[in-house]
């Protein structure tokens, strides 16, 4: 087997593309499955609890209300009087009966019996003919109890009493309060699913309530059986959750019957669908992965071959296919990519090429800068020798430009290229007696800055010659800004403004410069040689002349701008 899959890149695709295909299907089917069942029981056991919640709530409620009632009666002297009297018919204690028991009238019937279990007053239709036996059961509970005494009737239902006793501890009689088949029904409806069912057992696990009452003896058997045993409680059948909780104040226990979604079998046909489902996919596996292995192999044995011309040095290899899938997109992409590869060489040859001619005439305008700037540094000293003050700082400011534009440092500090802006100014406000001033506004979270060497003097350069050389009153302003992580440099003057056609050929893409200004157009050609032609000067519109230079935002340190 290894063999053969070593033998063939095809086969080597085949086994590859089948394990991947198939290992992931069949876990990720039967993860599913699982999850999905897992997310499904996992709700339903979220909505059982949020159910019962509010069903031992209601619970909670009537006994609290229960226990307040049997209290209130049990300590009215209206009460008293009437069972010290003996007999009924008491119209206020019906008052006092009815008043006290309105809050639980819709849920339970109230009675007052006197010592011997006769009932003598009751908010129910009519009053009990068979007295309640004193001698066991809810009213010898009652009479040994300081409060309500909670017990299940015979056949379901609810009963509570609290004994009623007179100043000197006697016994008087009882205040009973009784629970109904439908005052629960009553009482939980709407508290729960229609799909489910709701069971109330006493402390023995008898049933007091059930909501499906034709079942009450199967079931309560089965889940008695069941707790006895320690086994989890499903019913007699096993097609159902029970959520029990036990409600505290009395000892009863309340339990929700929720029916399951994934019965056994339920569970017995997923399983069969997916294992027909997952023989299914294996087969169509088989066969789509064959078939794609072959279709995969030509192609892909093409590219490699001319790949490997490629790399040989022949950048004209060209793939011919008639494909349209991925494999014949992924030819025409080789196909380009050469082709792109072979232009990005003649871009580079040619930006090469530039950059040296640019560079060339940059050291054409030089006139011998060494020779200059010993000459500048013997006029200094003649001119402090001789007293000339203006002198010695003309050559002092012309020699330190001259130094900055012999240095080796191509990339400075936009703080730097500044001073060496203000001496190159200081040399010209002498030249022009002080004709214009130049203001420069540039914030201090700018002047790390990285930018090219004297890249702003041909711009101050330009608005001084050609914008405030003739004006009595000159004004030009520097100024540096964002935008959009962009350093922009503006330089502008309140001259008469740039010439139409270099300002056309300045915003122009070919950036061809017309005769003369090549100080501008150099600057742009080495600044889009640097960073790319995203960058570079451009010529804004307005009074004046207002040249704005953009540069991409890089620090000296690693600081934000």
């Amino acid at each position: 087997m290894r063999k053969w899959i070593r033998g063939s890149f095809r086969n080597r695709i085949f086994a590859v593309m089948l394990l991947t295909a198939l290992v992931p299907l069949l876990l990720g089917g039967a993860l599913t499955l699982r999850l999905q069942v897992e997310r499904i029981e996992s709700g339903l056991t979220q909505q059982a609890e949020r159910q019962l919640d509010a069903l031992q709530a209601a619970l909670d409620e009537v006994c609290a209300s229960c226990a307040d009632i049997a209290g209130d009666l049990s300590g009215s002297t209206v009460v008293h009087s009437a069972l010290h009297r003996g007999g009924g018919g008491s119209r206020t204690l019906y008052q006092v009966l009815y008043r006290t028991s309105e809050p639980l009238r819709d849920y339970a019937r109230f009675d007052v019996a006197d010592s011997g279990g006769h009932c003598r007053y009751t908010t129910g239709a009519a009053l009990p003919t068979q007295a309640l036996d004193t001698r066991w059961g809810l009213l010898p509970a009652a009479g040994e109890a300081e409060s309500l005494v909670f017990r299940s009737e015979t056949g379901g239902g609810l009963s509570a009493a609290q004994a009623v006793r007179g100043h000197a501890g006697e016994l008087l009689g009882y205040v009973i309060a009784s629970v109904d088949q439908a005052g629960f029904v009553k009482l939980f409806g709407g508290r729960y699913d229609a799909t489910c069912e709701v069971l109330l057992l006493d402390r023995q696990w008898r049933m007091i309530y059930y909501s499906r009452p034709a079942q009450a003896g199967e079931t309560v058997g089965a889940l008695r059986a069941q707790l006895l045993s320690g086994a989890p409680l499903t019913g007699a059948d096993g097609d159902y959750r029970f959520h029990a909780a036990r409600h505290d104040p009395t000892g009863f226990t309340l339990i929700l019957q929720q029916p399951r979604t994934f019965t056994g079998r339920v569970m017995d046909t997923i399983y069969v669908v997916s294992i027909f489902v997952g023989t299914l996919c294996v087969l169509l596996s088989l066969l789509s992965t064959w078939l794609l292995s072959r279709y995969l192999s030509q192609p892909v044995h093409q590219l490699d071959q001319a790949m490997g011309q490629v790399e040989q040095g022949r950048f004209d290899v060209r793939l011919e296919t008639g494909r349209e899938d991925e494999l014949g997109r992924l030819a025409g992409s080789f196909n380009r990519m050469t082709e792109e590869y072979r232009a990005n060489l003649e871009r580079s040859v040619r930006r090469q090429r530039e950059l040296n001619e640019t560079k060339l005439r940059m050291m054409q305008a030089q006139l011998n800068p060494h020779f200059l700037y010993n000459t500048l540094d013997t006029v200094k000293w003649l001119g402090v020798a001789h007293h000339a003050p203006q002198v010695a700082e003309l050559a002092t400011n012309l020699a330190a430009v001259l130094r900055s534009a012999i240095s080796g440092d191509e990339i400075i500090t936009l703080d730097r290229e500044l001073d060496l802006i203000e001496r190159y100014l200081a040399i010209q406000s002498i030249r022009f007696e002080d004709r214009f001033t130049c203001e420069i506004d540039v914030p201090e979270r700018f002047r790390s800055c990285l930018v090219p060497k004297l890249a702003l003097q041909p711009l101050v350069e330009n608005a001084i010659l050609h914008g405030v050389a003739d004006l009595e009153e000159g004004y030009i302003k520097l100024t540096a800004q964002e935008e959009e992580g962009d350093l922009l440099l503006t330089v502008s003057d309140n001259g008469p403004g740039i010439p139409q056609d270099i300002l056309e050929a300045v915003n122009s893409p070919e950036k061809r410069p017309p005769g003369g200004h090549l100080g501008l157009f150099n600057v742009d050609s080495i600044i889009r040689l640097h960073y790319g032609p995203r960058y570079g000067l451009s010529v804004l519109p307005g009074e004046g002349s207002r040249v704005r230079l953009r540069l991409p935002i890089r620090r000296e340190e690693a600081l934000p701008c």
